[in-house]
This record gives C-alpha cells, structure tokens and sequence, in this order.
C-alpha cells in the first residue's frame, strides 16, 4: 500500500504502529557474556557427549526482563551468524504482525575451529550433536531460564540436512522443525520420509520448509517432499513451504528464516468466504465528511481508499462483520451498528480503538 494510503488512515484513523542430567556443572564461564545488546547474552559450554567447546548464545525475547512468563525455546544450528539474524527477523515481524517470541538459544563455536561439517552431517557427528543439544543443552537452558515445554529447532544448509535427520529419527523431540535450502538438493528428504512411514502412520510436529528459486534442484526436492506429505494426511503434521524468488542460497538465508518464523510465531487470521450481496452491506463513506475513507464491494471483494487516484487496499474477511489487511495482520477492522448508527471500528493491539461514523 502506498504511504499516503498510511498517512490518510493515521489521519482518518489516528492510528499509532501502524505501520536429571547435571549439565550446569558442566558450564565454564561463571557469568554470562553481556552483548552491547542487552537482550543476548552467551556462555562458554564444554560438551561431555562431543568432547568439545561451544557457545551458547541466548536472546531474551521482550518483556522477559520485567514479567514471570514463560517463554517457548527455539534452538538454532550455526549460532555464531543465525543469531543476529533471527534478532533482526522478529524485529521485523513485529511491525506487521502480532507476535509471541521465544527464548532463542544458538549454538556454536566462537572464536574456535568451525566444526559444522562434522557436527551437522548425519552420517558423521549428527548424532552425537543432537545427543548434545538433548542431553546437556536442554537441561541447561531450563535450569537458567523462564521457558515452557514448547521447543523449536531451526537449520539452514547443512543445518537443513541435520533437522531433516532429526525431524524423522526423534520426531518427538521437538514441536516445530524448520528446514532450510537443505544441504545435498534436499535429497535427503525423501529418503528420510520413505524410511519413516514404513512403520508409522502419523508426524506430530509443526514443519517449515523453504529455499531460494535458483536453487531448482532442492526447490524441486521441497516440491515433491510437500506432495508425498500431503498424500500422506497426517493428522497431527502441520506443513508450509515457501520460496525466496529470485534469489540463490546465501541471499535467501534471511527470507527463509523470516517465512519460517513468521509461520510458527505470527498470529495470522484465516480468511472466509463472505458474498457479495453480504459485502455491499459494508460499504459506504466513514469519518470525517472532507476526508471520508471510502469502501466499496467489487468481484474480488471489501476494498476501501480516501481519494479517486488512491491504490485501494483489499480488506479480507476472517469473522462476521470482522476484516484484515493483508499488509499489516496486526490491524483489525470490525463494522458494527449501535443505536442505529454503523461504525467502522479499527483495533490495533495495545492502541485504543478508534471508531469511524457511516456518513453516507
């Protein structure tokens, strides 16, 4: 939407926004490591399962400073670059979205030797890095901090393969799994899934999957691995899959981050059918008489605009009477009649709803 259409509804509107395991013994820092940013911090961790040195980076999500709650964990492959990008995704999303963020935990290694191709690789260390991350990370991670039992593992490259590999050998594990432009085309999916409903009928967990469109092979891979699981009808799985247009594998790093967290931690409205004839009761001219926000129905729907060479906004239905844009889902918009009047209601959380009379 054009930013005149955004000043006229801050106008219009007065809108703001708008737009068992003793893992603790086992830490050798004392303290953790203040960032500039005071919101991460990190710890040195010395692994018993891998016997190596790592670092943990945590990222409090807001408010975890100055309430008791408890916040979802998502741990992170490649912590060393994912983390600042993660920090950087969530800041994003929570212009356009309303957002419930968990406590992020990134794994690597510091200043020392870049062990990813080990560690990552199923067929090498994978399965002694997940025994890591189960049996000592966890553990330590509620020991320290204020979270619940809801867990995430995210994986990019490399990282891709290893959480494909953990997605079907511990799918209890964890809740939501995100597989990223996944090393080897994304082969290893396939395979994987095969090998796994051979003996079972059902995948509990929440799967993203997303890669660059000049990646053809994997996005190709991704394509038929979202077939298979659909023809599947599992239940309990839940599965969305996006691809970074124009873009290869290092410039869609942050894209596919934010797609898949946008699909895990992002209140997101799903829309209904509402015909025409139940539209047109909608439209009409709201608020002030020198400047009213126009909305009016068409084929493809509830559109609404302030001037004649305005771009019109499309406004979605997701209840009775209640609507979205698909621009920025934190705003809601409600037509309502009291006393004989009609109203356009808008509501924003943590703003005061602002309510526009049906002049005309």
């Amino acid at each position: 939407m054009k930013l005149l259409v955004y000043k006229s509804l801050c106008f219009l509107l007065m809108i703001i926004g708008f737009m068992n395991h003793k893992a603790c013994s086992q830490v050798k820092s004392t303290e953790p490591m203040a960032f500039t940013e005071k919101e991460l911090v990190s710890w040195d961790y010395s692994s018993k399962e891998v016997g190596e040195d790592y670092t943990l980076y945590i990222h409090f999500p807001p408010g975890y400073d100055t309430t008791k709650t408890n916040y979802p964990v998502l741990y992170m492959t490649d912590g060393d670059w994912n983390m600042t990008v993660a920090m950087n995704c969530f800041r994003m999303l929570r212009q356009d979205y309303t957002t419930r963020e968990p406590l992020i935990v990134g794994i690597g290694y510091g200043s020392r030797p870049n062990q990813r191709s080990r560690d990552l690789n199923p067929g090498t260390g994978g399965p002694k890095f997940l025994a890591f991350i189960q049996q000592e990370v966890m553990p330590f991670i509620q020991s320290k901090y204020r979270v619940t039992n809801e867990k995430g593992l995210y994986g990019y490259s490399m990282g891709g393969m290893f959480t494909t590999y953990v997605l079907f050998e511990h799918p209890d594990l964890f809740n939501e799994i995100y597989i990223g432009a996944p090393a080897n085309n994304g082969l290893d999916l396939m395979v994987e899934a095969s090998k796994y409903f051979a003996n079972h009928q059902d995948l509990k967990c929440k799967v993203f999957l997303g890669v660059g469109s000049f990646e053809h092979d994997t996005e190709k891979n991704i394509r038929l691995f979202k077939k298979y699981m659909d023809q599947k009808n599992c239940k309990s799985l839940v599965l969305s899959t996006a691809i970074t247009p124009n873009a290869g594998h290092g410039a869609s790093l942050a894209a596919v981050m934010q797609n898949g967290m946008a699909f895990v931690y992002c209140e997101k409205h799903a829309p209904i059918v509402v015909s025409k004839a139940n539209l047109q009761k909608y439209t009409g001219q709201y608020g002030a008489p020198a400047k009213p926000l126009k909305v009016y129905a068409n084929s493809d729907g509830l559109y609404f605009k302030e001037g004649e060479d305005d771009i019109p906004t499309h406004l979605v239905p997701f209840e009775k009477g209640g609507f979205f844009i698909a621009e920025n889902e934190r705003l809601n918009l409600y037509f309502k009649e009291e006393g004989g009047k009609k109203y356009l209601v808008v509501s924003s959380p943590g703003e005061k709803q602002t309510r526009l009379e049906k002049i005309k």
